[in-house]
Protein backbone atom coordinates (compact mmCIF):
# COMPACT_ATOMS: atom_id res chain seq x y z
CA UNK A 1 0.00 0.00 0.00
CA UNK A 2 1.85 3.08 -1.12
CA UNK A 3 1.30 5.85 1.97
CA UNK A 4 3.16 8.43 2.80
CA UNK A 5 2.99 12.27 3.19
CA UNK A 6 3.96 15.41 0.64
CA UNK A 7 5.80 18.87 1.30
CA UNK A 8 2.34 21.20 0.70
CA UNK A 9 2.29 22.03 -2.68
CA UNK A 10 3.83 19.12 -4.15
CA UNK A 11 2.20 18.00 -7.52
CA UNK A 12 1.81 14.32 -5.31
CA UNK A 13 -0.04 16.15 -2.47
CA UNK A 14 -2.53 17.05 -5.01
CA UNK A 15 -2.79 13.69 -6.55
CA UNK A 16 -5.74 11.36 -6.15
CA UNK A 17 -5.25 7.63 -4.79
CA UNK A 18 -5.21 4.84 -7.21
CA UNK A 19 -7.66 2.43 -5.59
CA UNK A 20 -5.93 0.11 -7.80
CA UNK A 21 -3.14 0.31 -6.60
CA UNK A 22 -4.45 0.08 -2.59
CA UNK A 23 -3.05 3.43 -2.09
CA UNK A 24 -3.98 4.47 1.31
CA UNK A 25 -1.37 7.49 2.72
CA UNK A 26 -0.10 7.74 6.25
CA UNK A 27 -0.93 11.40 7.76
CA UNK A 28 -0.06 11.09 11.29
CA UNK A 29 3.15 12.36 11.77
CA UNK A 30 3.90 10.70 14.83
CA UNK A 31 3.20 7.46 13.47
CA UNK A 32 5.87 8.64 10.48
CA UNK A 33 8.23 8.95 12.82
CA UNK A 34 7.57 5.98 15.14
CA UNK A 35 8.08 3.36 11.91
CA UNK A 36 11.04 5.06 10.41
CA UNK A 37 12.89 5.24 13.52
CA UNK A 38 11.84 1.13 14.08
CA UNK A 39 14.25 0.90 11.35
CA UNK A 40 17.62 0.33 12.66
CA UNK A 41 20.06 0.56 9.95
CA UNK A 42 22.49 3.49 10.31
CA UNK A 43 24.27 6.07 8.47
CA UNK A 44 25.57 4.65 4.73
CA UNK A 45 23.91 1.49 5.84
CA UNK A 46 21.71 -0.39 2.74
CA UNK A 47 17.49 -0.01 3.20
CA UNK A 48 15.02 -0.66 0.87
CA UNK A 49 11.84 0.76 0.83
CA UNK A 50 8.75 -0.95 -0.53
CA UNK A 51 5.97 1.77 -2.27
CA UNK A 52 7.13 4.80 -0.72
CA UNK A 53 4.10 6.59 -2.20
CA UNK A 54 4.08 10.37 -0.97
CA UNK A 55 7.70 10.05 0.19
CA UNK A 56 6.43 10.24 3.90
CA UNK A 57 8.67 7.24 5.40
CA UNK A 58 11.32 8.53 2.87
CA UNK A 59 12.09 11.42 4.18
CA UNK A 60 13.26 10.79 7.32
CA UNK A 61 14.85 7.76 5.99
CA UNK A 62 16.84 10.29 4.35
CA UNK A 63 17.54 12.63 7.18
CA UNK A 64 19.13 9.80 8.84
CA UNK A 65 21.71 9.49 6.21
CA UNK A 66 21.02 5.47 5.03
CA UNK A 67 21.98 4.46 1.41
CA UNK A 68 18.02 4.33 0.26
CA UNK A 69 16.55 2.30 -2.50
CA UNK A 70 12.70 3.02 -2.96
CA UNK A 71 10.51 0.94 -5.41
CA UNK A 72 7.20 2.59 -6.39
CA UNK A 73 4.87 1.03 -9.00
CA UNK A 74 2.63 4.16 -9.44
CA UNK A 75 4.15 6.42 -12.56
CA UNK A 76 3.40 9.52 -11.10
CA UNK A 77 4.78 8.76 -7.63
CA UNK A 78 8.02 7.34 -9.06
CA UNK A 79 8.90 10.70 -10.72
CA UNK A 80 7.87 12.61 -8.39
CA UNK A 81 10.07 11.18 -6.19
CA UNK A 82 12.87 10.67 -8.91
CA UNK A 83 12.78 14.49 -9.14
CA UNK A 84 12.46 15.43 -5.37
CA UNK A 85 16.14 13.65 -4.93
CA UNK A 86 17.93 13.84 -7.98
CA UNK A 87 20.89 15.49 -6.18
CA UNK A 88 20.78 13.19 -3.32
CA UNK A 89 23.74 10.51 -3.94
CA UNK A 90 22.24 8.07 -1.83
CA UNK A 91 18.84 7.96 -2.90
CA UNK A 92 18.21 5.91 -6.00
CA UNK A 93 14.21 5.54 -6.83
CA UNK A 94 13.17 2.25 -8.70
CA UNK A 95 9.91 2.21 -10.96
CA UNK A 96 8.54 -0.94 -11.16
CA UNK A 97 7.22 -4.10 -9.02
CA UNK A 98 8.70 -5.44 -6.22
CA UNK A 99 7.84 -8.92 -6.63
CA UNK A 100 9.14 -9.04 -10.41
CA UNK A 101 12.49 -7.09 -9.40
CA UNK A 102 15.71 -9.32 -8.63
CA UNK A 103 16.38 -7.98 -4.72
CA UNK A 104 19.75 -10.05 -4.13
CA UNK A 105 22.26 -9.16 -6.98
CA UNK A 106 25.64 -11.33 -6.82
CA UNK A 107 28.02 -9.32 -4.97
CA UNK A 108 25.60 -6.97 -3.25
CA UNK A 109 24.74 -6.18 0.08
CA UNK A 110 21.17 -7.74 0.32
CA UNK A 111 22.48 -9.79 3.42
CA UNK A 112 22.75 -6.29 5.44
CA UNK A 113 19.70 -4.71 4.24
CA UNK A 114 16.79 -3.56 6.31
CA UNK A 115 13.32 -3.23 4.76
CA UNK A 116 10.37 -1.10 5.35
CA UNK A 117 7.00 -0.50 3.73
CA UNK A 118 3.51 0.10 4.69
CA UNK A 119 2.58 -2.75 1.86
CA UNK A 120 -0.92 -3.27 -0.13
CA UNK A 121 -3.14 -5.24 1.46
CA UNK A 122 -3.99 -7.54 -1.27
CA UNK A 123 -0.52 -8.48 -1.70
CA UNK A 124 1.15 -8.61 1.69
CA UNK A 125 1.57 -12.47 1.73
CA UNK A 126 3.12 -12.68 -1.74
CA UNK A 127 5.50 -9.67 -0.60
CA UNK A 128 5.82 -11.34 2.88
CA UNK A 129 7.21 -14.63 1.48
CA UNK A 130 9.28 -12.71 -1.29
CA UNK A 131 11.31 -11.48 0.96
CA UNK A 132 11.60 -14.74 2.94
CA UNK A 133 13.27 -16.44 0.36
CA UNK A 134 17.36 -17.03 0.60
CA UNK A 135 19.46 -15.09 0.65
CA UNK A 136 17.31 -12.96 3.39
CA UNK A 137 17.76 -9.07 4.38
CA UNK A 138 18.70 -8.55 7.60
CA UNK A 139 15.73 -6.72 8.91
CA UNK A 140 11.86 -6.46 7.77
CA UNK A 141 9.64 -3.58 8.76
CA UNK A 142 6.77 -3.91 7.44
CA UNK A 143 2.77 -2.00 8.39
CA UNK A 144 0.26 -5.06 7.23
CA UNK A 145 -3.57 -5.36 8.02
CA UNK A 146 -3.95 -5.98 11.78
CA UNK A 147 -5.69 -9.26 10.98
CA UNK A 148 -2.83 -10.45 9.09
CA UNK A 149 -0.36 -9.41 11.98
CA UNK A 150 -2.89 -11.27 14.27
CA UNK A 151 -2.35 -14.51 11.83
CA UNK A 152 1.65 -14.20 11.96
CA UNK A 153 2.21 -13.91 15.30
CA UNK A 154 -0.34 -16.39 16.18
CA UNK A 155 1.26 -19.41 18.27
CA UNK A 156 0.04 -23.43 17.90
CA UNK A 157 -3.08 -23.87 19.03
CA UNK A 158 -4.92 -20.38 18.97
CA UNK A 159 -8.11 -19.84 16.41
CA UNK A 160 -5.91 -17.92 14.13
CA UNK A 161 -2.90 -19.87 14.14
CA UNK A 162 -2.30 -21.17 10.36
CA UNK A 163 0.19 -20.98 7.49
CA UNK A 164 1.08 -18.01 7.06
CA UNK A 165 1.95 -18.41 11.37
CA UNK A 166 4.29 -21.30 10.13
CA UNK A 167 5.35 -19.99 7.14
CA UNK A 168 7.17 -16.83 8.89
CA UNK A 169 8.24 -18.42 12.05
CA UNK A 170 10.05 -20.72 9.98
CA UNK A 171 12.07 -18.10 8.29
CA UNK A 172 12.12 -15.11 10.74
CA UNK A 173 10.93 -13.68 14.44
CA UNK A 174 8.27 -11.76 14.69
CA UNK A 175 6.87 -9.31 17.07
CA UNK A 176 4.77 -6.14 17.04
CA UNK A 177 5.99 -2.95 16.88
CA UNK A 178 2.58 -0.83 17.29
CA UNK A 179 -1.28 -0.09 16.19
CA UNK A 180 -1.59 1.85 13.04
CA UNK A 181 -5.94 3.18 13.37
CA UNK A 182 -7.71 3.17 10.51
CA UNK A 183 -7.58 6.82 11.27
CA UNK A 184 -4.25 7.71 10.20
CA UNK A 185 -4.37 7.17 6.92
CA UNK A 186 -6.26 9.16 3.88
CA UNK A 187 -8.77 7.76 2.64
CA UNK A 188 -9.30 6.05 5.54
CA UNK A 189 -9.26 2.51 4.89
CA UNK A 190 -11.67 -0.34 5.99
CA UNK A 191 -9.28 -1.85 8.79
CA UNK A 192 -6.45 -0.80 11.22
CA UNK A 193 -3.31 -1.96 10.71
CA UNK A 194 0.26 -2.96 12.65
CA UNK A 195 3.54 -1.95 12.26
CA UNK A 196 5.84 -5.08 13.17
CA UNK A 197 9.17 -6.64 12.44
CA UNK A 198 10.29 -9.65 10.86
CA UNK A 199 13.51 -10.78 11.69
CA UNK A 200 14.77 -13.58 8.95
CA UNK A 201 17.09 -16.10 11.52
CA UNK A 202 20.80 -15.91 11.08
CA UNK A 203 22.11 -18.40 9.82
CA UNK A 204 19.08 -19.73 8.04
CA UNK A 205 17.37 -23.04 9.50
CA UNK A 206 16.56 -24.01 6.19
CA UNK A 207 17.84 -24.63 2.72
CA UNK A 208 15.81 -23.36 -0.89
CA UNK A 209 14.76 -27.28 -1.03
CA UNK A 210 14.02 -27.83 2.36
CA UNK A 211 11.87 -24.50 2.48
CA UNK A 212 10.04 -26.09 -0.51
CA UNK A 213 8.97 -29.30 1.44
CA UNK A 214 7.78 -27.55 4.06
CA UNK A 215 5.78 -25.22 2.32
CA UNK A 216 3.81 -28.27 0.41
CA UNK A 217 3.16 -29.94 3.89
CA UNK A 218 2.34 -26.62 5.30
CA UNK A 219 -0.01 -25.46 2.67
CA UNK A 220 -1.58 -28.96 2.32
CA UNK A 221 -2.03 -29.18 6.05
CA UNK A 222 -3.90 -26.23 6.55
CA UNK A 223 -5.80 -26.79 3.42
CA UNK A 224 -7.87 -29.66 5.26
CA UNK A 225 -7.42 -27.62 9.07
CA UNK A 226 -10.23 -29.75 10.32
CA UNK A 227 -8.77 -33.16 9.54
CA UNK A 228 -6.07 -35.04 11.70
CA UNK A 229 -2.86 -35.57 10.51
CA UNK A 230 -2.88 -38.99 10.03
CA UNK A 231 -5.62 -38.29 6.98
CA UNK A 232 -4.46 -35.27 5.64
CA UNK A 233 -1.05 -37.54 4.81
CA UNK A 234 -2.33 -40.26 3.73
CA UNK A 235 -5.14 -39.09 1.58
CA UNK A 236 -4.26 -35.02 0.32
CA UNK A 237 -3.39 -35.27 -3.24
CA UNK A 238 -0.49 -33.35 -2.77
CA UNK A 239 1.16 -35.79 -0.25
CA UNK A 240 -0.40 -39.31 -0.69
CA UNK A 241 2.22 -40.66 1.56
CA UNK A 242 2.33 -44.60 1.83
CA UNK A 243 0.33 -45.69 4.94
CA UNK A 244 3.22 -48.20 6.37
CA UNK A 245 5.03 -45.17 7.04
CA UNK A 246 3.23 -42.88 8.16
CA UNK A 247 3.22 -44.12 11.93
CA UNK A 248 6.53 -45.09 12.13
CA UNK A 249 7.57 -41.74 11.10
CA UNK A 250 5.28 -39.45 13.26
CA UNK A 251 6.27 -42.21 16.22
CA UNK A 252 9.95 -41.19 15.83
CA UNK A 253 8.76 -37.72 15.94
CA UNK A 254 6.66 -37.94 19.09
CA UNK A 255 3.62 -37.09 16.86
CA UNK A 256 0.47 -38.57 16.97
CA UNK A 257 -1.95 -39.21 13.67
CA UNK A 258 -5.08 -37.78 15.36
CA UNK A 259 -3.55 -34.65 15.74
CA UNK A 260 -4.95 -31.29 14.03
CA UNK A 261 -2.55 -29.31 12.12
CA UNK A 262 -3.31 -26.71 14.15
CA UNK A 263 -1.16 -28.26 16.61
CA UNK A 264 2.04 -28.64 15.49
CA UNK A 265 4.76 -26.20 15.51
CA UNK A 266 6.89 -24.16 12.88
CA UNK A 267 9.40 -26.99 14.44
CA UNK A 268 7.06 -29.50 14.03
CA UNK A 269 6.66 -28.99 10.17
CA UNK A 270 9.99 -28.63 9.63
CA UNK A 271 10.78 -31.91 11.75
CA UNK A 272 7.93 -34.03 10.04
CA UNK A 273 9.27 -32.50 6.47
CA UNK A 274 12.66 -33.62 6.64
CA UNK A 275 11.38 -36.98 8.35
CA UNK A 276 9.58 -37.83 5.49
CA UNK A 277 12.06 -37.00 3.20
CA UNK A 278 14.91 -39.29 5.03
CA UNK A 279 12.02 -42.21 4.47
CA UNK A 280 12.45 -41.74 0.91
CA UNK A 281 8.76 -40.40 0.77
CA UNK A 282 9.35 -37.80 -2.19
CA UNK A 283 8.12 -34.74 -0.39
Amino acid sequence: MARGQDPPGTRAARRRPKRSLGQNFLVDPNLQRKIAGAVLAGEDEPVLEIGPGRGALTAHLVERGVRLTVVELDDELAAELATRYETEPRVTVVHGDVLSLELASPGGDWGRTTVVGNIPYNITTPIIFRLLQLPYPRDIVLTVQAEVAARILAGPGTRTYGALSVGVGLHARASRICKVPRSAFRPIPRVDSVAMRITPHSPPRLTRSAAARVRVLTRAAFSWRRKQLGTILARHPDLNCPRDLIEGVLTELGLVPTLRPERLSPDDFMALAAALRTASFSL
